[in-house]
């Protein structure tokens, strides 16, 4: 999930590079709209996250088990 967020740090940066370089001031807003969906997708790992601490006690994925199958 950390690999995921280095990706869009660097599509950010290149659309802000880009729109320096050329003027463009629609780049900046690609790079807000990128950057709030960064924030929200990390949003969603984090909860996941807690929900499987709470359910396991561990974040350890090859603890875990399946219920009922």
């Amino acid at each position: 999930m950390m690999s995921v967020e280095i990706m869009y740090l660097g599509a950010v940066t290149s659309f802000v590079l880009y729109g320096l370089a050329f003027h463009d001031t629609k780049a900046a807003i690609y790079a807000l709209l990128l950057l709030i969906f960064a924030a929200c997708e990390s949003a969603v790992g984090l909860g996941l996250l807690i929900v499987i601490h709470r359910f396991g006690r561990t974040i350890d994925f090859n603890s875990l088990q399946e219920v009922g199958g």
